[in-house]
């Protein structure tokens, strides 16, 4: 991670430089977040919750950490006919 120089124009924006929207996969439309701390703030790019759910459901798949439909209702009883 290295330091930049950004600066406001006059309607207060700053432009990010191409280099750090590609490395952090930022494109035209996505949603950031600033959280403002004592001395600096945080730029975070925002994620979509479904997206996360998705990744975080395959890596407990890829993991072996999820049973399927049926061997769950059989394991709670439940007769899926």
């Amino acid at each position: 991670m290295s330091a930049i120089s950004l600066k406001v124009d006059e309607k207060g924006r700053v432009t990010l430089p191409n280099k750090l929207r590609k490395n952090l996969d930022i494109r035209p439309g996505d949603t950031l977040f600033l959280q403002e701390q004592v001395e600096c703030f945080v730029l975070k790019k925002a994620v979509n919750p479904f997206d996360a759910l998705v990744l975080d459901a395959l890596r407990e798949r890829n993991e072996g950490k999820t049973v399927g439909l049926e061997d769950a209702a059989h394991e709670l009883g439940v007769d899926l006919e």
